[in-house]
This record gives structure tokens, sequence and C-alpha cells, in this order.
């Protein structure tokens, strides 16, 4: 609950004292902070690396437990699929798909794990 009822600000309340602050369009800015945030949660959902660093929010970081259960559910719900109908092959496609890139994601952390490991090593 919020104390004294104060209400947290918008997100178009940014929009617009952003625009102000930099003399332009309030749309200019909406959209710039759109595209933003549309690339990370394409780069996120891709897994195209294991770590994406954003300035002011942190590192989010693949975790290695979690993308190894995601890969077992995923491969469990391939193998409750039936696969010879059109409609359970229209639905294992995507679930492929993804898998295919949590399976090369897993590859990358356990890449990065050796490294860590081998260079802890050498340098002991």
């Amino acid at each position: 609950m919020l104390k004294n009822n104060i209400k947290p600000k918008t997100y178009k309340i940014f929009y617009s004292d952003v625009a102000e602050e930099c003399e332009v369009h309030e749309n200019l800015v909406e959209e710039f902070i759109r595209f933003f945030y549309s690339e990370i949660r394409k780069h996120l959902e891709e897994l195209d690396n294991t770590r994406i660093l954003l300035p002011n929010l942190g590192t989010f970081i693949i975790r290695k437990n979690r993308i190894e259960r995601s890969i077992k559910r995923h491969k469990d719900m391939l193998g409750n699929l039936e696969k010879r109908t059109f409609k359970g092959y229209n639905e294992h496609l995507p679930i492929k798909e993804k898998l295919q890139l949590m399976e090369k994601a897993a590859e990358r952390i356990n890449k990065e794990v050796e490294t860590k490991k081998t260079w802890k090593n050498e340098h002991k």
C-alpha cells in the first residue's frame, strides 16, 4: 500500500517530461522507447546472449538450472504431441524451434562455465 495515498507516475508522464527536456515531440520519445524495449525483448526471447546488460537496470543472465528445466519441459511437450495430424504438426514446429534456441543457449552457458573453470585453474 502506498504511503500518504501518493500514486506513482505513469509512463505517459515520463514521455512528456523527457520530450520537454529534449525539446522533441512526445510521439518521438514514445516510439524510441517502444523500439528500445522491443529490441531488448527480442534479444531476450531469441536467447542470443547469455547476458544482456541494460544501463541503469542491471544485467539479465540466463540461469543454467532454469534453461535445463525448460529444455526438459519442452522435450516432454514434444513427446506428447501427435505429429501425424496437421494440428499436432503445426503445434510441434514452434516448440521445436524454441527447444533448439534453448539448447544452443545451454551450450553457450556450459562453454562459459568451462572457460571460467579453466581460467580459475590456470590462475591459482
